[in-house]
């Protein structure tokens, strides 16, 4: 059966919606035990995702700059989302081999 142009639109925001959402949590999730070994608490992790913005300054901002540096972080996330859902509908291989396709996309991603 096929989908309507809205149903079709609404399908791929949701697919992007849980794919970004998903990639940043384990993301951030991983970032906050692989520093936190290191002694960094996730309020200053946060604020380091937020320096890419506001520089040094963000480190004195408190719980408002960490805030901000979450919401930059899944900003990041829905983005490769986005742009990996948008690339699978033009190149087949994405969909044909996702799990080598999306390993590969992380890799280019976090580089």
């Amino acid at each position: 059966m096929d989908r309507s142009p809205a149903q079709e639109i609404s399908r791929g925001l949701t697919i992007i919606f849980w794919s970004g959402l998903v990639a940043g949590i384990l993301d951030i999730t991983s970032a906050f035990i692989l520093f936190g070994l290191k002694g960094a608490t996730p309020v200053r992790i946060l604020q380091s995702i937020a320096s890419g913005l506001l520089g040094p300054a963000s480190f004195n901002g408190g719980a408002a700059t960490a805030i901000l540096g979450g919401i930059l972080h899944f900003v990041i996330a829905f983005g490769a989302a986005s742009t990996f859902y948008l690339a699978s509908r033009r190149l087949r291989l994405l969909t044909q081999r996702p799990v080598i396709s999306g390993l590969a996309f992380g890799v280019v991603v976090y580089a």
